[in-house]
């Protein structure tokens, strides 16, 4: 009883019951996928419900688009727009929240991307799509226009906009290459490519190498070490690939530690014909977005998203990548590869029926189980489908499963289940998030965005995993939530003792907003909106005002 009190008290401080029609809320959400007209610097909000936490201080910093393009008026020819939400012109929208104030950032950083959309007077219908893209269409003759501008090391070329990584007290803005730029998180500038002390992972840095898929999300420790893992390929003769796993770790010492290595089988891409995929599974890694660690093990849930060697023989730089380079296969298999971090031997290669990940909860040890909670889907649809503007702006009703994978160490198996409660209605669930103290541990909470990126009414769902009983902090329709995320109260002692942070589109306002969240209660605690608009985009963090200083004045832990 207390648990439907506490929704429907949340529902009636911040929402309204079906305000709007379809056609009204589809133009809603064209406000979060169009374009920023200019930026805002330090901008001063309104504070429209509630209080701020005088606790609270950081730069809640969030990849968002600058631009889209002509999204009301759509050219697929030309193209005068960009297709799919992981291809926009990103910016760094920003709260900074410091002693009860906030104060609203949402800048364009200082790329070889801006600098030619900027020569086009920041107009698609003239520049078209000039960068290759992941699953956008492109303009060919505008790629061959401006490729040695972009392939120039004079400058950073574009913004790495998915995640979000702290290594050595620096903000690193990353993407799945083992790449990244360093973000001021105080001025939202880019700082350069970041740099490490280490021989590139043991990899020559030739044509005859190349790395792939470095997942987006890191594991880190409690002392600050970080967890990654990347394929290498190497080309033995043009036809012979040799394809390995990498898992490595970074430390205070900015140095990429190789720890454990998986080889799969060798492929000939000879027995590549015509437009099928190559045709052993045993040679071909599967995609990975996010992946777990627990005490004393990482794990990797690889996808059924697998890579196709065969692109190499049918690669066209004109078209998407991701299409190019990994298919979804019905009939193959998901892989869990479990790694044991003490010594990096890999003592598991489990195989499961076919399934694609986006993002992980929390995983932990239970004597000889591994127990892994993630957003699975039946296919790579929320990818190749559900994620391009023109499903955005339409119904566009995908579903997620929020499951667990539990691993027998002793009898080298898995099995998955569903996390939600029996009679729960199919429902669109992203960009969780738990409070990261519990990493690796034994934990009950997790926060995720309801709707993300749809016109359906949005919320901020708080699920406890051990009884699949969910409890919402729903927003007006109309008020487009993205990634929420938990920031621990000072001396918390409890699980859920802090707030959710979430940023967001009021499309009603046509300006950005960001709610804060008693994570506990899910009741609201202080809503401000910004005084222009910011885009939807991908992942966020919570810094402290620490990070990015190299004067360290200010406690606090890293979220994010």
């Amino acid at each position: 009883m207390m648990h439907i009190l506490l929704v429907l008290l949340s529902i009636a401080i911040l929402s309204t019951a079906h305000a709007f029609s379809g056609n009204e809320l589809t133009e809603m959400l064209k406000d979060g996928l169009g374009n920023v007209v200019k930026e805002t610097i330090n901008g001063v909000v309104t504070l429209e419900k509630g209080s701020i936490p005088v606790w609270l201080s950081g730069n809640f910093i969030r990849h968002a688009c600058g631009v889209f393009g002509e999204t009301s008026h759509r050219n697929k020819d030309l193209p005068n727009y960009i297709e799919h939400l992981f291809d926009c012109f990103v910016m760094g929208s920003k709260y900074s929240i410091d002693n009860g104030q906030v104060t609203f950032t949402n800048r364009w950083y200082d790329t070889t991307v801006e600098d030619i959309y900027n020569s086009y007077g920041r107009e698609m219908n003239a520049s078209s799509m000039f960068v290759h893209s992941v699953f956008s269409k492109v303009n060919a003759k505008q790629i061959d226009k401006w490729n040695g501008n972009m392939s120039s090391h004079s400058k950073v070329s574009e913004i790495p906009n998915v995640s979000w990584w702290l290594v050595d007290n620096q903000a690193i803005a990353m993407t799945e290459q083992p790449i990244g730029v360093i973000i001021d998180p105080h001025d939202v500038v880019q700082k350069g490519y970041m740099q490490y002390d280490d021989d590139n992972l043991g990899v020559p840095d030739t044509q005859q190498y190349l790395f792939s898929n470095n997942p987006a999300h890191e594991q880190t420790e409690p002392d600050g070490t970080l967890w990654s893992t990347v394929s290498v390929v190497k080309f033995e003769t043009p036809s012979h690939l040799k394809i390995r796993r990498i898992v490595y770790k970074i430390g205070a010492d900015t140095v990429r530690h190789v720890v454990g290595t998986y080889h799969y089988e060798d492929s000939d891409i000879t027995r590549c014909k015509g437009d099928n995929s190559y045709p052993d599974f045993g040679a071909r890694f599967g995609y990975l977005h996010s992946f777990a660690m627990t005490k004393n093990y990482i794990v990797l849930p690889e996808t059924a998203f697998m890579d196709d060697p065969c692109v190499f023989t049918r690669y066209d730089q004109y078209k998407p990548f991701f299409p190019q380079g990994f298919r979804y296969e019905p009939n193959g298999y998901s892989r869990l590869l479990v790694m044991r971090k003490s010594d990096g031997v890999f003592i598991a290669n489990i195989t499961m029926p076919p399934f694609f990940a986006t993002h992980q909860l929390g995983a932990y040890e239970d004597g000889n189980l591994i127990h892994m909670d993630m957003l699975t889907y039946n296919d790579s649809g929320i990818y190749d489908r559900h994620m391009f503007l023109d499903n955005l702006l339409s119904e566009n009703q995908y579903t997620t499963d929020i499951s667990r994978i539990t691993i027998s160490l002793s009898g080298m198996s898995a099995r998955m289940r569903s996390l939600r409660a029996n009679g729960k209605p199919p429902t669109a669930f992203e960009m969780p998030n738990i409070n990261y103290d519990y990493y690796g541990k034994k934990y009950t909470y997790a926060y995720l965005a309801k709707n993300f990126d749809r016109r359906d009414q949005n919320a901020i769902t708080k699920l406890n995993v051990d009884t699949g009983v969910e409890i919402e902090f729903v927003l007006p329709e109309g008020m487009f939530v993205q990634e929420p995320q938990f920031v621990a109260r000072p001396g918390a002692v409890f699980e859920d003792d802090g707030v959710i942070l979430a940023q967001g589109v009021d499309g009603r306002k046509h300006k950005a907003f960001m709610v804060i969240v008693d994570a506990g209660t899910m009741m609201l605690i202080g809503y401000v909106t910004a005084p222009d608009i910011a885009l939807f985009g991908l992942h966020n963090r919570f810094f402290p005002m620490k990070v990015g200083r190299t004067t360290v004045d200010t406690p606090g832990g890293i979220v994010g």
